[in-house]
Parts: structure tokens; C-alpha cells; sequence
């Protein structure tokens, strides 16, 4: 958990929600100076590598950021505009100071790793404007890996409602850097579209997270952490200022960002920061900024992959739709059912089973199936086999509707035993009888409110079209994973050739670095098109198999149909992958390039590498195995596999191998290599 504002050293280990803490002596809090219109505090991490200086300059609050001596974000400003009330960026003084240690180690209830540190330094400014007498805090946490910062408004006298009409945060970054990012967006495909790679200094807006890599080789990534009751911050550019960025929130309709009542904390201004890429995709940041798990019952909440009635729909050989081609019927998710359980898979998903899917996509209650499905008998028989029901509940937008009904809903599911959901707002996000962004602070409200309803009923939530990530899984597990990436559906809808090979090597380290993505990777058959519609998947079968090491979500989909697996030698490597892991190590990575990626389960090692649209060969060390040999299970692109060409090719082989080995190897463009390793029998 993280501690308490109580000036303490915190040091223990948590697992789940929650263990006793071991506390030790208090430790002396920062004697209070006089108030300060000029006056600077700096915070070292743990291992004294960052440095975070922060103070008031004629009245204004400002931060500046600098790793091993060398500036990350210049001086930057920071502030507040309250509607009727003067702008928080001046006329500030420093009232007091406190600082505290934290220091704490917590058990996910599912992860990328199974034991996780929290270690920083905290430093809280405490100042208040002069003219209005309103407090306003600022914290800032240091970790060896990375820094979050947030305002705090405490409870104070004339400050009972109030609304934001501005952050003022700014970032000021190395211009010269080269970055990552998705232009700045409020409709559903917001998060939906592919990186683009430019010069920092020519970037006007973006979405968060931002990645930046500077000349110097230290790796940046902007987000934010702890996203509640506020609206998704976005970055504009300011004019004059090359590589400075402003926070830009996500408006309400009527042109106002937040409205608020009481003490409130907004959301952590994240930078995570790094030597390589791998420190970025290894950080726990953005997780560690979030407050422990709430919920006293965890035990209902189960990672694991599935499979279902969805690919074959994206590629239009079956329907939402009811009538003579519909996908969702009572024998094909039999035949799902059957699939999972010769898979490994924990859940099946059912695309189109309830009345009034696909086509408008209006009058859906999401409790009447339509008349070729059979509700009961589906569960009855996937009860029997050990599997799990994941329905799916696509509002189209329709949230007014949906939060009238969403306990009843999600009653009716737990008393049928069904505890996954996924949801949609696909094309439009009606609330309030508004139609309104996905991203400001309404629709960020209704996000949570499916969350806790979902809690209440034992339910697990994929969400799509919905917010991104910011760590909140730590505190609410049951939220599992989400869209908000272009992922395996996007090469339907994105032209000819879909996502490029770059993409899968960007997303680890700008998308992934929120959280979770429920990318459905695993299509084997890329170039299958029963419909003609002229798309195929950009990436060879092995490339797709890597992409279960690359890529982390603890609802991991097996996408493909059960034929066309079945046919498939890769097949194999996915039976019984694991969506949980117990430990995770980027190795070889460079952005837009290639990816080496392993991940633990027991004493097991999955590892899959990709490269973008040129061929390349890896040397990887295999230092991460224990002592011993090792059977390494390799699936590799054929000699003759050729993404453009000849994409379906694999080669299987075994050797056996040791920590000390280095394997080499052999990447063609758009290609992958995935490998398991288990420990070999004397």
C-alpha cells in the first residue's frame, strides 16, 4: 500500500491487497520556513541518480529534472486556473515543506512481474496565494526509475466546489530528441491510430504517453498515472518554445475541464526514464503512483487467454447480425468451447449472441440472446469443460442507457456464473443525453462506475474505446485490459496493408507503458480473406507467436479461428501460454526497429523477438536462464518465409542450451522468433 502522509520511513511487503507494514521510527519532519516568494527544495531517488528540483520564482511553482548531472526537462512551470478566482501560477509562496521515504514491496494480483518494489522520495510543497488565501500543494515522488508529480488541493474554507478551466503543467523537453507519439485526439480512434517517429520539435500535440529518445541516449517517456474523476491530459506545443509542451485537458462540453468539489489530488504527471528502451517496458512507475488493491476478495479474479467468435467476424466470413451466416450460434461457440480446452484457454468470447447486435447496433439489453443461441445450454456446456463466458456488451455509444441498467446487467451475469465482460463505445459516447468525448471527465466517471459495479458482481472488464491506461489495475484488478491501440483489427480498417511490421516494435514502449492491451495477437493464418476484402495481417505466422513475450495483457486472446490453428504448426508454442507472468526482461530493443522480450512463468522462459520491415540478425544472450540445461522449443521463420510473399512458412526445431549460450538469431523483415525454454532432463 502506499503510506500515509505521516513523515514516515515505510518499509514492508504487501501481497494483493495488503500485509502488515513494518514501520520504522518516525522520521523528523522539514522544520516549517517562513513563507517564500523565492525558494527551491531538491529531491534525489533512492540510488541519488535523479534529480528533481522544485520551488516558487515570483510566485510561480516550477520543476526541472536532470539524470546524472545531464537536464531531462529544463525549468518548466506549473499551476491552476480556477474558474471566478485568480490563476494558481502566481502570487504563490511556500508555506512548509515535508518530505518522507517510501519503500515497500506488493504482490500483483496478476502482472509482468510477481513481486514488485516501490522505492522513492517524496517532497511535498505546501504554498498558498497571497491575494485569495488558497492552498495549493504540490507533491513530488522520486524513483530510480522515473518521477510522478501531483497537485493537491487541499480542503480549505471557500473552496467547497470549484471548476478547472486550465492546467497549466508544462514540459520543457530537448527539442533535438527524437519521439514517438500519436497526434492529440478526443474522438473514439483518439488512441487507435500508428506512431509516428519525428524530431521532438516538430510534434504540435499528442496523445500520452510520449516517447522520446534524446541524443545523449536517455530514454523519456511522458504520462500520467492515478486518472480519476479528471479528464485525460493530452500535450500541445507552445509557439516560440521547441520542445515545450503544455498540458491540454480534454473538455466537457461546455468548454470547461474539471468540475470538483472538496480536497482533491489530480491525476500524476508522469516521467518514466531510462538507459535503453528495456528499462521503460520493465518500470512499474506508472503502477507504483497508484493506491493498493481496495478490494478484500481477489480470489475470483483469474488471468488467463481466450479465444471466440471474433476474427472470423473482422474478416467478415460470419456476422453480428442474426440470419444465415451468423457467427455467434449455439454450435459454433461449442466448437470455441471445445477449442478452448485443447488450447489452454481459460474464457470464450461471444461476439454478436445478444438481440440487436451489429448492424445499429440499438435496442441491445444485453440479457436476451438472439434466437440461434442458446444461452443457457452455451454455459451449461462450457461449465462442464472447465471454461469461461466472456460477453460481450458493445453499447455503440449508448452509455445513458447502459449505466440505467448496468447493476441489473451484471446481477443477471453472476447469477448465470458469467464474470468477464467486454465492453464498447465504439463510433460515439453519449452520456447525459450529451454526446460527448470518450476522454473527458464525465466519460471518465462512467468508466469507473462499470469498474465498481463489476467489482460488486465478481466481474472482470475488458474495456474498448475507452480511456488508456494509467495504473489503475493495481488498485481495481478486476480491471484487466483494454483497447485504445491499433491492434489486430486495425488491419482490416486501416487500407491494404494494416498495421506495418514498426508498429508491434514502437508499442512496448509508448501505448504499453500505460498498461495493459488487449491487441489480440495470435493470427497465424495472415493472409486468410474468406471475404475478399483485399487486407491481410503485415507480419509472418512466427512474427505472431513472438508477439505473446512482446506484447502483456492478462486477458491474452488467441485470435485466430480453431481451423486455422489446427492446420498450423505454430499452434503448438500457444497451448497453455501463460497471461501471468512471475518475472520480465526486454532485452535487445531498439524503437521502431526491433524487440527481444522474455517472460517467466515458473521455471519456464517465453521469449519472442520481432523486427520491423528489414531483415536483421540478433545475437541474444541467454544470461536470464538458471543454472543448468535447458530445452529451448524454437519457432522461426522458414529459410523461404517472406512477409510480402510467403508469410505462413515456420520452423520448429530443439537444442539444448545453457545461461553462458548466445543465440543468434535470424530475423527476415515483418518476421519473428518465438521460444520456449523449460529445463531439460538430465
Amino acid at each position: 500500500m502506499v503510506s500515509k502522509p505521516n513523515r514516515r520511513t515505510v518499509l514492508g511487503v504487501t501481497a494483493g491487497a495488503a500485509l502488515p507494514w513494518v514501520l520504522a521510527a518516525p522520521a523528523p519532519a522539514t522544520p516549517s520556513a517562513p513563507a517564500a516568494t523565492h525558494r527551491r527544495v531538491t529531491v534525489h531517488s533512492p540510488n541519488r541518480r535523479l534529480r528533481v528540483t522544485a520551488g516558487v520564482a515570483n510566485g510561480r511553482l516550477w520543476y526541472e529534472v536532470a539524470r546524472r548531472g545531464r537536464v531531462l526537462v529544463a525549468r518548466s512551470g506549473l499551476g491552476l486556473d480556477l474558474a471566478d478566482r485568480p490563476s494558481l501560477t502566481s502570487g504563490l509562496v511556500v508555506e512548509s515543506v515535508e518530505r518522507r521515504t517510501i519503500d515497500e514491496s506488493w504482490r500483483p494480483v496478476w502482472g509482468s512481474d510477481a513481486l514488485v518494489r516501490n522505492h522513492a522520495r517524496e517532497c511535498v510543497l505546501r504554498t498558498v496565494q497571497s491575494a485569495s488565501g488558497i492552498q495549493l500543494h504540490l507533491v513530488v515522488r522520486v524513483f530510480d526509475d522515473g518521477v510522478g508529480f501531483r497537485y493537491r488541493l487541499p480542503a480549505q474554507a471557500g473552496l467547497d466546489t470549484y471548476t478547472v478551466t486550465a492546467e497549466r503543467t508544462e514540459f520543457a523537453l530537448p527539442p533535438d530528441a527524437t519521439s514517438w507519439s500519436l497526434a492529440a485526439g478526443t474522438d473514439w480512434r483518439a488512441d487507435e491510430r500508428h506512431y509516428r517517429q519525428v524530431q521532438l520539435s516538430q510534434v504540435e500535440t499528442a496523445q500520452t504517453p510520449l516517447t522520446l529518445v534524446t541524443p545523449g541516449g536517455q530514454h523519456i517517456v511522458v504520462h500520467e498515472a492515478a486518472l480519476i474523476d479528471y479528464p485525460s491530459m493530452t500535450l500541445a506545443a507552445e509557439t516560440g518554445r521547441p520542445g515545450t509542451f503544455t498540458s491540454e485537458l480534454i473538455s466537457l462540453p461546455d468548454g470547461t475541464k474539471a468540475r470538483l468539489s472538496g480536497e482533491f489530488s489530480t491525476p500524476w504527471r508522469t516521467l518514466t526514464v531510462g538507459d535503453r528502451p528495456g528499462d521503460l517496458a520493465e518500470s512499474h512507475l506508472t503502477e507504483n503512483l497508484n493506491e493498493p488493491c481496495v478490494l478484500t476478495d481477489t480470489s475470483w479474479i483469474s488471468p488467463g487467454t481466450y479465444v471466440g467468435v471474433w476474427w472470423e467476424l473482422q474478416r467478415r466470413h460470419t456476422t453480428w447480425t442474426e440470419g444465415p451466416r451468423h457467427g455467434a450460434t449455439t454450435e459454433r461457440v461449442k466448437q470455441y468451447i471445445d477449442f478452448a480446452r485443447e488450447a489452454g484457454a481459460s474464457n470464450v468470447l461471444a461476439e454478436g449472441w445478444n438481440t440487436n447486435a451489429g448492424g445499429e447496433w440499438t435496442g441491445q439489453d444485453f440479457l436476451t440472446p438472439q434466437p440461434d443461441f442458446d444461452l443457457p445450454e452455451v454455459l451449461r456446456y462450457a461449465r462442464a469443460n472447465g471454461i469461461g463466458f466472456i460477453a460481450h456488451n458493445e453499447t455503440r455509444g449508448f452509455v445513458d442507457y447502459y449505466e440505467q441498467h448496468l447493476d441489473t446487467i451484471f446481477a443477471r451475469y453472476a447469477e448465470l456464473g458469467i464474470h468477464t465482460v467486454k465492453t464498447g463505445y465504439a463510433t460515439k459516447f453519449q452520456l447525459g443525453g450529451v454526446n460527448r468525448s470518450h476522454y473527458d471527465q464525465e466519460a471518465v466517471r462512467h468508466y469507473q462506475r462499470v469498474i465498481d459495479a463489476a467489482a460488486r458482481h465478481k466481474i472482470m472488464i475488458n474495456a474498448h474505446e475507452a480511456i488508456k491506461p494509467t495504473g489503475l489495475a493495481r488498485t481495481y484488478p478486476n480491471m484487466m485490459t483494454g483497447e485504445g491501440v491499433a491492434g489486430m483489427e486495425q488491419h482490416n480498417y486501416m487500407g491494404r496493408l494494416g498495421n506495418p511490421p514498426e508498429q508491434a516494435t514502437v508499442l512496448p514502449f509508448t501505448r504499453y507503458m500505460g498498461g495493459p492491451a488487449d491487441y489480440t495477437p495470435g493470427v497465424l493464418n495472415v493472409t486468410w480473406d474468406p471475404a475478399g476484402l483485399g487486407t491481410r495481417v503485415q507480419t509472418t505466422s512466427a512474427a505472431q507467436l513472438a508477439l505473446y513475450s512482446v506484447f502483456f495483457s492478462p486477458l491474452q486472446m488467441l485470435a485466430d479461428t480453431p481451423e486455422n490453428y489446427r492446420s498450423h504448426p505454430g499452434f503448438a508454442y500457444l497451448k497453455d501460454i501463460p497471461a501471468s507472468w512471475d518475472e520480465t526482461r526486454f532485452l535487445d530493443c531498439v524503437i521502431g526497429d526491433h524487440t527481444v522480450a522474455a517472460r517467466r512463468k515458473g521455471r519456464t522462459w517465453y521469449l519472442g523477438a520481432i523486427t520491423d520491415e528489414h531483415d536483421r540478425t540478433l545475437r541474444v544472450p541467454l544470461r536470464f536462464l538458471g543454472p543448468g540445461r535447458h530445452r529451448a522449443e524454437i519457432y522461426r521463420d522458414a529459410a523461404d518465409t517472406d512477409w510480402h510473399d510467403n508469410p505462413l512458412p515456420i520452423d520448429v526445431r530443439t537444442e539444448v542450451v545453457r545461461s553462458s549460450t548466445v543465440l543468434t538469431l535470424r530475423l527476415v523483415g515483418g518476421g519473428g522468433t518465438a521460444i520456449r525454454f523449460r529445463p531439460a532432463r538430465s
